[in-house]
């Protein structure tokens, strides 16, 4: 498949997944599952049109980006209250959940209107028709390499930091986007990888999912805290992100020190025949890889 057909197949792929989510989420009535699902696709679609962004309109990419932003900004919000509603749940904690429900139906109902304006529009169909792939400049695997490659050396370089150091929410933050991108970036080339883009993807949704789930201590707290706060339920949100970040520490020396960022980055170079090695520290298991890899699948 020469490459600007496959830029158009996998865009459009991505693009008749999000539209399809979305009429699910307005079906569902923007129900917690309908809405983690649906920022799932819109980072993938988005991600691919950020990958393949050459082969397209720079104006037109542009404009679809700033809309799916757009609507992530307002999904954001309403993933973080049925997050922190779960939260209080556990916690038999009713004081904060009315004003809690309330502010996360006002987010529904802002997100609700886009998402219908949006089908009402026959947005999907216009934006396939903007990105019709144009004249590529490179080869198909010339252009994964290049992306790929662009992607690994921040994770690696942010992970490196994160990992040998009291990390900040901030650094923490950043890593996972990193680990994103990376990650729906090579879910975007797995088929010219074969076997070893399983294995890269297993790794890296590891590490992402522990670091989503720093992330979801992080807004909860934040969240929380502008509702008047509970010090109860914040002193155990604390906790459970302080453990979270010492089980990421574990996981990135195990599975990402050493000399797996040179492994990593001399593979991207072409598809190779079998997984890059594990690193060579990590002889079982650890208990941190363990959890990661059974939470990952709950990660977007």
């Amino acid at each position: 498949m020469d490459t600007r057909t496959f830029a158009a197949t996998q865009t459009g792929r991505l693009l008749e997944r999000l539209a399809s989510q979305v009429n699910a989420t307005i079906r569902r009535r923007s129900s917690a599952e309908a809405i983690h699902h649906l920022r799932v696709a819109i980072r993938r679609f988005a991600q691919a049109v950020a990958v393949f962004k050459p082969c397209f309109p720079q104006k037109e990419s542009r404009r679809i980006r700033r809309r799916l932003k757009a609507i992530l900004a307002l999904a954001g919000p309403v993933r973080d209250c049925d997050i922190a509603l779960e939260v209080l749940a556990a916690h038999k904690e009713t004081s904060l959940a009315v004003e809690l429900r309330a502010r996360r139906q006002r987010g529904g109902r802002a997100l609700m209107a886009t998402l219908k304006q949006w089908v009402a529009r026959k947005s999907a169909a216009r934006w396939g028709q903007a990105l019709a792939a144009g004249e590529i400049p490179w080869p198909m695997e010339e252009m994964a390499q290049r992306e790929l490659r662009r992607r690994a050396k921040p994770f690696f370089r942010q992970g490196n930091q994160v990992a040998g150091a009291n990390a900040g929410p901030g650094e923490l933050h950043k890593l996972r986007i990193a680990a994103k991108k990376l990650r729906y970036t090579l879910e975007l080339f797995a088929e010219l990888y074969g076997p070893a883009a399983g294995d890269w993807l297993e790794r890296i949704r590891g590490a992402q999912s522990l670091l989503g789930g720093i992330n979801d201590c992080r807004a909860v707290q934040s969240l929380m805290a502008s509702l008047g706060g509970n010090a109860k339920v914040e002193a155990a949100l604390r906790r459970k992100q302080r453990r979270k970040t010492r089980q990421f520490q574990r996981l990135w020396s195990e599975e990402f020190a050493g000399v797996a960022p040179r492994q990593w980055m001399h593979s991207l170079r072409r598809p190779p025949r079998k997984p890059v090695a594990r690193n060579t520290s990590a002889a079982t298991a650890s208990p941190a890889a363990a959890a990661s890899a059974a939470a990952a699948g709950k990660t977007a």
